[in-house]
């Protein structure tokens, strides 16, 4: 079954909701509204393309706290509730999603009851998924699910759990394999080059460059027509790839093929060769080798974590900080090469799970939690001083904006903030961010609204650690760190290298996470 397309794949089809709106029957206000949260939902499916999942939580629950339309909400609701159970490992807060809707709405009660039998199928939790879904036939006698819902009953009919079988260790002498990363390097409408020393794939033979085209929803090569959809190319010699201002020279195999209807390019490499790029494109060469090794684990991590999450995508990462950095072979260097090398295989662990390991750029002397920025808790993700990353650049930092100037931005991302007076933090979390500001307008009233989506999006702001302070006709920010704080500060870590042990960072950062080699 696959998971993602049978509860993610709604998605897109859901926000079309907003277009039936009769828009004259609805405030001018209500219309901002909707716009925003409409757009949430949509800017959700592209965070979930490029790997943030929480950034995705936090879009989604900002559509349904924006608009006062309960399609939108319910909208939003259930793809978060798809998003919580098939890349968060939260499943228990995706059913609670699910019976919210079923209490709370009343005109999506049937596909909220059916999605939560779906879970606990897929949970393995058959006594608790037999009971939904017959309760589902039973108050939906004429239902849309109702012939999948009697399928799904035969199936868990038919189980039989086998006892549980004592895991087998691989033979002394067998080191385990190390797994594959399917790198996402180019998605286009247009054209990409593939060059190298001799590459060679089925059907066209072995050139230095192959020139790729995307027509008529198939791959062209030259002139001609590729037979298959999807085209693998070797080389004894590290390959170039060419899409659109962006070249990079990359290990392993490259895998052209039309998937969402674009031509995509994809390196198909080891994870450690892989690493090798990523250490030195989010860190410079030159810091301390335990922090190296140290962003080696987490990237290794985040890699490894997104590969066990996304098994029914056409690949398992992007080639950019949507993920997480890969410059390619121009970027590798001799000492991040080093702490690769010396923590391989060694990926952090909760309850035996790869974590979700999330880091940023500097926490501004204090780390967020996760629960608190992207409602969502995490033992490993919690807030703590973190005074080494007051070290690092970007600690402190002051932004200047005229009131126009806000107004101007906000307006831009559908915020209609005209006569704007004030901005107040209205709720911070326990590290001192601001989560949501309150908007004051001239006469009294005002709105309340997430930062990180808003105020933080539309200004560019470096991080949502701040103050808010108005003089005259200026909006002041004065705030500490870059990115969301969450987890892992490189300039922490920057830091922290110069008299700590890669272990000891990873602690300091990750709390309760365990260090286990795999491979």
């Amino acid at each position: 079954m696959n998971r993602f397309y049978l509860r993610m794949g709604g998605i897109f089809i859901l926000c079309l909701g907003f277009a039936g709106l009769v828009q004259a029957d609805i405030s001018k206000e209500t219309l901002e509204k909707e716009h925003l949260a409409r757009y949430y939902i949509n800017y959700a499916s592209y965070l979930i393309d490029v790997g943030k999942y929480l950034e995705a939580l936090e879009s989604y629950n900002a559509a349904q706290e924006t608009t006062g339309i309960s399609k939108t909400k319910v909208d939003a609701m259930l793809a978060k509730a798809a998003l919580l159970s098939s890349f968060l490992d939260a499943p228990e807060d995706a059913l609670n999603v699910y019976r919210k809707v079923r209490t709370e709405f009343p005109e999506a009660a049937e596909i909220a009851h059916y999605r939560e039998g779906i879970l606990l199928f897929e949970l393995k939790r058959s006594d608790a998924a037999k009971k939904t879904l017959e309760g589902y036939l039973q108050q939906y006698p004429k239902g849309r699910f109702y012939y999948q819902a009697e399928a799904l009953l035969r199936e868990l009919a038919r189980a039989v759990t086998p006892p549980p079988e004592p895991p087998v260790p691989p033979p002394p002498d067998v080191v385990p394999a190390h797994p594959e990363l399917r790198v996402r390097m180019c998605q286009t409408t247009k054209s990409a080059t593939i060059a190298g020393s001799r590459v060679c794939t089925d059907g066209f033979g072995c050139m230095d460059r192959f020139e790729l085209f995307f027509a008529d929803g198939k791959i062209r090569v030259g002139g001609k027509v590729a037979e298959e959809k999807s085209m693998v190319f070797t080389s004894s010699s590290p390959m170039t790839v060419l899409c659109g201002e962006s070249k990079k020279r990359v290990r392993g195999k490259l895998n052209a093929k039309i998937a969402k209807g674009k031509l995509m390019v994809i390196n198909l490499v080891d994870i450690e060769a892989y690493l090798m790029s990523v250490v030195p494109s989010e860190n410079p060469a030159s810091w301390p080798l335990e922090t190296l090794k140290a962003q080696a684990v987490a990237a290794r991590t985040y890699a490894y974590y997104q590969r066990e999450h996304r098994k029914n995508w056409a690949y398992d990462l992007v080639d950019y900080a949507g993920d997480q950095a890969y410059g390619g072979m121009e970027k590798e260097h001799p000492r991040s090469t080093k702490a690769v090398k010396e923590t391989t295989g060694e990926v952090l662990t909760y309850e035996g799970k790869p974590i979700l390991a999330m880091f940023s750029a500097n926490s501004g002397g204090h780390t967020a939690d996760s629960e608190a920025i992207f409602d969502l808790r995490k033992p490993y993700l919690v807030a703590q001083n973190d005074p080494a990353s007051l070290h690092g650049g970007m600690a402190n930092w002051t932004r200047t904006f005229t009131v126009t100037e806000v107004v101007s931005a906000l307006s831009r991302i559908n915020i209609d903030a005209k006569g704007l007076s004030a901005i107040e933090s209205a709720e911070t979390g326990p590290s001192g961010r601001i989560v949501k500001i309150r908007l004051v307008m001239a006469g009294g009233k005002s709105k309340v609204l997430r930062n990180r989506t808003t105020l933080r999006r539309a200004l560019d702001l470096p991080e949502i650690l701040h103050e808010i302070r108005r003089d005259g006709d200026n909006f002041i920010f004065k705030g500490h760190g870059w990115g969301h704080g969450v987890g892992y500060s490189q300039w922490g870590s920057a830091y922290l290298g110069k008299k700590e042990t890669y272990d000891k960072i990873l602690s300091f950062y990750y709390g309760d996470a365990k260090k286990v080699k795999l491979w």
